[in-house]
């Protein structure tokens, strides 16, 4: 069994009840964070835990809401004997690395703190984070200037987890997510509630298309993440547009929520 916490389920723009997203994956003996936005220490505290519990980090990519808080959740690490290890695209890391310097000094003079693991920006990329666990990556459509990766956790004897966010639908974010046990996709528009909004101009995607990834990937659960402002208080709406009609198992998570995956 794994188990996923939505630190944060909230956008870019988003405020209040809903802050910036962020998840943790963890099963025994394993612990991984995914992004660092601006409140991430905050998110910590929320589930019982402080930066000195996470030692390892996957960030999609550079925007703000995705990794403004790395200095901090960096700096509170200071002096633990285990390195922070960071997986990561190169110009994210790039980004982290500048983050780090101007923000405090003792990051860059303290080197041994972090430990870099480099993914492909160019296509799909495999790693081994710890015994079991294998971490795929694949590029999708993204934002000029911004590499993104989706990520894609395979548990050996567990489940699937794949984790997409900031970018359009297309073919590759269905052969990523084939089979999972759960999708996490971003639902940062609504063809419902904003019938007028072009999502895909904004290398974003909406409940709908989340919904028609998921059916295509043949997953067996989706979570709508990601949510813009003008949609997140309507989790209902969204999980009704993500189904279109049939029995596709949606869930809309708050802040805070911790969801089994793979139990019996």
């Amino acid at each position: 069994m794994v188990n996923v916490t939505f630190l944060g389920t909230g956008g870019a723009f988003s405020a209040g009840r809903r802050t910036n997203l962020a998840l943790l994956v963890e099963r025994s003996g394993f612990r991984m964070l995914v992004e660092s936005g601006p409140v991430v220490l905050n998110q910590l505290n929320r589930a019982g835990l402080n930066a000195l519990d996470i030692d390892r980090l996957f960030a999609t990519h550079a925007h703000g809401d995705h990794i403004l808080g790395f200095p901090m959740l960096a700096l509170n690490r200071l002096g633990t004997e285990t390195p922070l290890h960071v997986y990561a695209g190169e110009s994210t890391i790039a980004s982290l690395r500048i983050l780090s310097a101007l923000s405090f000094s003792s990051l860059s003079s303290n080197p041994e703190e972090l430990a870099w693991h480099m993914l492909s920006e160019e296509g799909p990329d495999l790693v081994t984070l710890a015994s079991g666990v294998q971490l795929r990556t694949v590029v999708p459509d993204h934002p000029p200037g911004t590499p993104t990766l989706s990520a894609r956790w395979d548990f050996e004897n567990g489940p699937t987890i794949t984790f997409i966010t900031d970018t359009r639908p297309g073919q590759g974010s269905v052969e990523l997510a084939r089979k999972s046990d759960l999708l996490i996709h971003e639902a940062s528009f609504s063809s419902t509630l904003q019938p007028d909004a072009d999502a895909g101009a904004h290398y974003h995607s909406t409940a709908a298309e989340a919904g028609e990834i998921a059916r295509q990937a043949e997953c067996k659960r989706l979570a709508l993440v990601h949510l813009g402002p003008e949609i997140g208080e309507h989790p209902e709406v969204l999980i009704e547009e993500a189904q279109a009609g049939t029995q596709l198992d949606v869930i809309v998570p708050q802040d805070g929520e911790r969801l089994a995956v793979g139990e019996s």
